[in-house]
């Protein structure tokens, strides 16, 4: 009977999930507060996707990448593409990710009542709230769509299998991990260790099944990922790209590694920074820091730490973007075995589990989710001059145009083959859209003008204003 009381109460709360997020995600996005990069790029992606253009984004072609999987090999993507044919839309990206993530919650909840058995109580309840009011994962919702959001809840599945022992979904779940992004391939290849170490030991044989599956694991995901990063991404023009992220630390992955072992203070000051030490703290206190009550757990959370907190590029260790999802389903999964080992240490104590699973997830969320009571951002539901302009700029573009416009306005518009960022585009466009009071991408005013110039000084565009403010520049022959 509590089972089924539950069961009833938590998939009420995911559809609650759904429906605030899907609002509020939908919202930000009818009120331009999502941009180029990154709900452009994917919205992009998948438009040229069904119009011949298979994964190819003029936007981040200014990185000298025009298709996405040249960015990130994200296979998973694919699945995507027969529903994006029916609703060719940002708005399905937006949502389906909420469902996504809304949907983590249940193979979580799953777990913890596998795990936790009867000494939790209502501890598996508790977990699977704390879920659904964490902080990261609402930004990692809010901010723009993003492959790596579907991570979360399969991460969280293939672990649930894993300890059921059910080894061929544990396995499918493990492959839809792996094809979410090329860095995601890691988490799976410490899945594996994990599973190395967490053997039984019913028998005298060093080599149990688990551990011939978690040593197929790592070799598998092992050869995936050079397979990945040497030859499929290089194949659509691209490689790992974002290496200077960790340019404090080297050039090259060997410089890095190198450089990390030889001299172990450049690794000490690098993680221990005090943003990333806020950043740990807002991660794991609303999980009341039960990951560290269970070691090997943390394995799981080695590459997105790794990729996070080494770092130099602070958006990464902000904690307001998408970055979180490499570590959140390794959180939860961690929390849960973490509950377990303080009930087997403390078992008289379980109340204040209770209470520490009630107070600090409710706490955190009122500090740090983007939906808090206390920091809503109503005026996403108030009328806006700023964003009226731009509606009807955006309600009288052509759609075969090529177009170079500013950030927030490209996703509104990126359902055609070109379109980039102003100042961006390596030729001029059919349609160039400028907010005289944003000068993004310039260096200065005088920049920002000369760009404008050099259109009007072709003699080949017409000049529109919209209150003094927006500025259209219209080719006099634009495609039909």
């Amino acid at each position: 009977m509590i089972f089924k009381t539950e069961k009833s109460l938590i998939l009420s709360l995911i559809f609650l999930y759904i429906l605030i997020f899907g609002v509020f995600a939908c919202v930000r996005h009818y009120d331009f507060q999502t941009q180029a990069f990154d709900m452009g790029i994917f919205n992009q992606s998948f438009w040229n996707s069904l119009h011949g253009h298979f994964m190819e984004s003029s936007i981040e072609n200014t990185q000298g990448v025009s298709n996405h999987f040249g960015m990130h090999w994200s296979p998973i993507l694919l699945t995507l593409l027969p529903g994006y044919a029916i609703f060719p839309s940002p708005y399905f990206l937006l949502i389906i990710q909420t469902v996504i993530l809304a949907f983590g919650a249940w193979p979580l909840y799953l777990l913890a009542k596998k795990v936790l058995g009867e000494s939790g109580k209502r501890i598996p309840l508790l977990l699977t709230i704390a879920y659904l009011i964490f902080p990261a994962l609402h930004w990692v919702n809010s901010f723009d769509f993003h492959e790596l959001a579907f991570l979360v809840p399969i991460l969280i599945a293939a672990f649930y299998f894993i300890e059921i022992k059910n080894w061929l979904w544990s396995i499918i779940f493990l492959i839809l991990a792996a094809a979410v992004k090329e860095d995601a391939i890691l988490i799976v290849l410490f899945a594996g260790i994990y599973l190395i170490l967490k053997s039984n030991k019913e028998n005298n044989s060093w080599l149990t099944k688990q551990r011939k599956i978690g040593l197929a694991i790592i070799i598998s995901a092992i050869i995936y990922f050079l397979i990945a990063t040497k030859l499929i991404m290089p194949a659509f023009g691209g490689g790992l790209l974002h290496l200077s992220r960790f340019s404090d630390l080297g050039e090259t992955p060997g410089q890095i590694i190198k450089n990390l072992i030889i001299n172990p203070a450049l690794l000490i000051n690098t993680i221990f920074a005090q943003q990333k030490l806020f950043y740990l703290l807002w991660l794991f206190l609303p999980v009341a820091f039960l990951p560290l009550l269970s070691p090997i757990s943390l394995i799981i959370l080695i590459p997105g730490l790794a990729e996070n907190l080494l770092s130099s590029w602070g958006a990464q260790t902000a904690g307001l973007y998408h970055y979180d999802a490499l570590l959140i389903g390794g959180i939860f999964i961690g929390a849960v075995y973490g509950a377990k080992n303080f009930l087997n240490i403390f078992n008289s104590k379980e109340k204040y589990l209770r209470w520490a699973l009630i107070i600090l997830p409710i706490t955190a969320f009122l500090m740090r989710s983007p939906i808090s009571p206390i920091s809503f951002p109503i005026e996403l539901f108030r009328a806006n001059d700023h964003w009226e302009s731009y509606r009807q700029i955006v309600e009288n573009m052509p759609s075969k145009a090529s177009i170079s416009a500013e950030t927030h306005i490209i996703p509104h518009l990126s359902n055609r083959e070109k379109i980039y960022k102003l100042g961006d585009e390596p030729e001029m466009t059919d349609i160039v859209i400028i907010d005289g009071s944003d000068l993004s991408g310039f260096n200065n005013e005088e920049s920002f003008q000369k760009y404008a110039d050099s259109y009007m000084e072709t003699g080949k565009y017409n000049f529109t204003a919209i209150k003094d403010r927006y500025f259209i520049l219209f080719k006099k022959e634009l495609p039909k």
